[in-house]
């Protein structure tokens, strides 16, 4: 850039940014943009008078910032820093396509670059991690997202342009940015007859769960559940970009448990006592236990010493032998 047009945009920008105090004004046409969810872009053409209505998402829990890319006309990047554009805030009476004339204090201003495009971020959280670049513009402001909407003003910075400014269009595609974070909703489920307490560690930090779920980052988790009442649980979970995943956990106690698995006609006694629906796990006490299978005359008596926060399984297989003899 040569002196004579960094000394002309820094005019333009001055001229235009101060004093930072209401003003009215009227454009030309005010063209609304909304987005049928936060992985969705929109697109729409508006000229050089025109203002830019953006109806923010009603949950910006994943929102960081917009991105406007403009397709700029060729007249317009022939003519650097001719087009300004401002954000204002406040801005009265809200905007509508049928409305024309209103009175707002910009909160930023900027003109277009000699470029055939150019994509600028307004950043509307400080999680918004983009940084400013040669080949896009971070908005230095944040405008208050709970307004929930954003007013960009678009208007001839300088007399004497070419005719064809009048109809020259820019091809404007709108997204919402997200953070790289998703949502953990977490319910962890403890035996109704007693509440015992226990520590909850992702990634090897403490963690507590919030009711309406906690942003992690994107990626693969690690997370333990400790206690001296409840059995140690481990689980590896993913968090995807602006998605909620839950995760359920039913915390079980250390009493030891067993399942004995059998074929359907045979009987089944534990301690003596016989076992109905023998295959679902059941608890038992510490210390020594017998298990007995009785299958017609066939019968397999197996002794267990059952340890607390351990899981017995004693499967009854019964095989047949072939031999061949010459």
């Amino acid at each position: 850039m040569s002196f004579r047009q960094f000394f002309l945009k820094l005019c333009v920008v001055f001229s235009l940014a101060l004093p930072f105090f209401a003003e009215d004004f009227r454009v030309h046409a005010v063209v609304p943009v909304q987005f049928s969810d936060i992985f969705s872009e929109t697109k729409c053409t508006a000229g050089i008078n025109d203002a830019i209505f953006i109806t923010l998402p009603a949950d910006m829990t994943y929102v960081s910032g917009i991105e406007l890319h403009f397709k700029v006309p060729e007249i317009v990047a022939a003519w650097r820093d001719t087009i300004a554009y401002s954000l204002y805030e406040p801005i009265t009476p809200r905007p509508s396509e049928k409305q024309i004339d209103y009175s707002g204090s910009r909160i930023s201003v900027g003109t277009f670059p000699g470029k055939l495009s150019h994509t600028i971020y307004i950043p509307l959280s400080e999680q918004m991690e983009i940084k400013n670049s040669p080949y896009y513009e971070k908005i230095a402001v944040q405008p208050n997202s709970k307004q929930g909407f954003i007013f960009f003003r678009m208007q001839l910075a300088m007399k004497g342009v070419p005719e064809e400014f009048e109809n020259a269009l820019f091809e404007i595609t709108a997204k919402p940015v997200l953070i790289e974070k998703g949502k953990l909703r977490l319910f962890v489920i403890e035996p109704k007859e007693k509440k015992e307490t226990y520590s909850v560690f992702i990634d090897s930090n403490p963690f507590t769960a919030s009711e309406n779920g906690n942003l992690l980052s994107m990626g693969e988790h690690h997370l333990s559940i400790s206690s001296e009442n409840y059995r140690n649980e481990v689980r590896t979970f993913r968090i995807e970009q602006a998605k909620e995943t839950v995760l359920t956990i039913p915390l079980r106690g250390i009493e030891p448990t067993i399942k004995l698995v059998s074929p359907e006609n045979a009987q089944v006694f534990f301690d003596g006592v016989p076992v109905e629906n023998a295959r679902d796990a059941f608890e038992i006490s510490q210390g020594e236990h017998i298990v007995k299978f009785i299958i017609g005359d066939y019968e397999v008596v197996r002794n267990i010493t059952a340890v607390n926060g351990r899981s017995y399984t004693v499967n009854l297989s019964i095989d047949a032998a072939v031999t061949e003899d010459e």
